[in-house]
């Protein structure tokens, strides 16, 4: 058991399907995909208040494993809350070393929810 386990938060990627509507055009939906734990905290740094003047409304810092299948753009929900976030920065960025006993990756995320 680790530490971290303290601070898992269930979540749940969202993926991005577009199909053609019965009344013509396009739909955008969006389904539950792959799941993981996330490590988040909302972020109180000088920059994450810069982007809250600019109009972002809260800005996260997140911790997920590796192999977590996440990319810069991605929306993701927790489950526990239902509450929706779209990832800000670039996971493959900021990993762990080879040489780390911990294989993490951090990304800054927003709450927002995804558009249709």
């Amino acid at each position: 058991m680790s530490l971290l386990d303290d601070f898992a938060r269930p979540c749940v990627l969202l993926e991005k399907t577009r199909v053609y509507g019965d009344e013509g055009g396009w739909e955008t939906t969006w389904t539950d995909g792959a799941t993981f734990d996330n490590y988040q905290a909302l972020d109180t740094s000088m920059e994450a208040r810069r982007a809250e003047q600019e109009g972002v409304t809260s800005v996260y810092s997140a911790l997920v494993l590796q192999d977590v299948p996440i990319e810069y753009n991605d929306y993701f929900r927790d489950a526990a809350t239902g509450q929706t976030y779209r990832v800000t920065s670039d996971p493959a960025d900021k990993q762990s070393p080879a040489s780390a006993t911990f294989v993490l990756k951090y990304f800054t995320a927003e709450r927002k929810v995804p558009p249709t």
